[in-house]
């Protein structure tokens, strides 16, 4: 049974060790079987027991023990995948945090073109939210694909004077319905001559910011030190994450709608695949760039979740001091706040009775 600690008392990893009331999986386990044990160690603790667990996880690791097993979980997924005696590209399966390169750049107008990359549906937009304005120009790369369909060149003057230049001038010949694109062999050639034009219009139109969102720029351009002098953002949101967030989104569509854009994408799907390859390689080469910042995605079910583990954090620290009046107090200003998630405060509440009644007992 742990004894009750004080605040004024010294951390001393070896006694924690030689524990056998605490369960803890260290970032040294160097196998699944041993991970796994580690973890059922855990679960067979009472309670109390796995409070205290929780609490010298935090302090040795930053992290609790389901966490912590979950990040070592992960971590033996990617190495299986890095090991694996086949070609296997990391981001089809396995998301990384999202890449910024050059941002600080961007934000102060040093540098006027930002790509951003990233699978349909990794979620690039949300990547650029904080960008509004005037000066701000976005083009969707996927909306110059039979753009004839969607915009007449009234409407592209309207939607995007770069998009309008390009498919006024010298991009006319790509100024095409679907029924027209048959005529075209190379399908790729929209894009490469597209972003083409885009680098020369930034450069002389630098009192605007332009924003172009697709994953076409690294299908299509395998070297991506070209681009150094631009930013790149780069969404980390694996492939199949992407695709079941793009089937949810696409069942809020009208089908007609929903099928006419399949069809159109259709025949650049074996494009995709021939330069997929490429994906891996430009993540690799803007990582090691010295202004790259990398940031996790901040989806609205990893805030909840940060946010329900920092209480819980908390908790913990108050039940290893027997400190029963700060619990009441997380439980009373979780119960009185109305900006609370319904889930967290479910959650929370459970877990501070919980707490009190394990303190009694």
């Amino acid at each position: 049974m742990n004894e009750f600690i004080s605040d004024d008392k010294t951390l001393d990893s070896e006694d924690i060790a030689n524990n056998a009331d605490i369960a803890l999986i260290s970032d040294s386990i160097d196998s699944p079987a041993e991970l796994h044990a580690a973890f059922h160690k855990y679960m067979k603790l009472s309670g109390r027991d796995r409070r205290f667990s929780d609490y010298y996880s935090v302090k040795l690791y930053g992290c609790t023990v389901p966490s912590m097993f979950f990040a070592v979980r992960d971590r033996f997924k990617a190495e299986a995948i890095s090991s694996a005696p086949f070609t296997i590209n990391e981001t089809l399966l396995v998301s990384e945090p999202d890449l910024y390169y050059n941002k600080k750049a961007f934000d102060e107008g040093r540098i006027n073109l930002c790509f951003v990359i990233g699978y349909s549906g990794s979620g690039k937009s949300v990547l650029t939210r904080e960008y509004s304005g005037d000066n701000i120009e976005r083009v969707e790369l996927d909306d110059i694909v039979c753009v004839k369909d969607h915009y007449s060149l009234e409407g592209l003057k309207r939607n995007s004077q770069m998009m309008y230049e390009f498919f006024a001038g010298r991009g006319a010949k790509y100024y095409i319905s679907r029924q027209e694109r048959d005529s075209f062999a190379a399908h790729g050639d929209v894009f490469v001559d597209f972003i083409d034009f885009a680098c020369e219009y930034a450069g002389s139109h630098p009192e605007t910011k332009f924003i172009l969102e697709g994953i076409w720029t690294y299908l299509f351009f395998g070297d991506p030190s070209r681009f150094e002098q631009y930013a790149v953002f780069i969404k980390g949101t694996s492939l199949m994450k992407s695709k079941l967030r793009r089937a949810r989104r696409e069942l809020t569509n009208k089908m007609e709608s929903t099928v006419n854009r399949i069809l159109e994408f259709g025949i650049y799907a074996t494009d995709s695949m021939l330069h997929d390859s490429n994906v891996d390689k430009w993540r690799r080469h803007f990582e090691g760039m010295p202004d790259t910042i990398l940031m996790e995605e901040e989806t609205k079910a990893k805030v909840l979740r940060d946010s329900i583990m920092a209480q819980i954090i908390s908790i913990n620290a108050c039940f290893v001091h027997n400190d029963s009046d700060g619990i009441r107090r997380i439980l009373g200003s979780v119960q009185d706040s109305s900006d609370v998630d319904p889930r967290e405060k479910a959650i929370i509440t459970e877990d501070c009775k919980r707490a009190l009644a394990e303190l009694k007992a």
